[in-house]
């Protein structure tokens, strides 16, 4: 399915903001093909890092929010970002904190 880009900015900063951080604590990119940027040229660990991809309408939408989150929000580009559709999001050593269990 196929988002716009304020339905995709709205998500990357719901996700930003659930496994929290600073803004610089996250990478962001472009790419056509959004699993082999993650995983591939930049190294993320698919099960141990906290990352996600979404893809947009057109590249000019990616492109839109890519800057965003950069200019705006100030999260620093992926070390591999291109050109494509797809917009993702990593953030290397961060670890979802699980709630503690109710009475303990």
């Amino acid at each position: 399915m196929m988002l716009s880009v304020q339905q995709i900015k709205y998500e990357l900063l719901l996700y930003i903001k659930e496994f929290g951080g600073r803004a610089q604590d996250w990478r962001i990119g472009v790419a056509e093909d959004a699993p082999q940027a993650l995983f591939g040229e930049n190294g993320v660990d698919e099960a141990a890092d906290i990352w996600c991809w979404k893809p947009a309408l057109t590249p000019a939408a990616a492109r839109a929010v890519y800057r965003y989150m950069t200019e705006q929000f100030h999260v620093p580009p992926a070390p591999s970002s291109g050109q494509g559709r797809c917009v993702f999001l990593f953030a290397k050593g961060k670890q979802a904190v699980a709630e503690p269990a109710p009475g303990g």
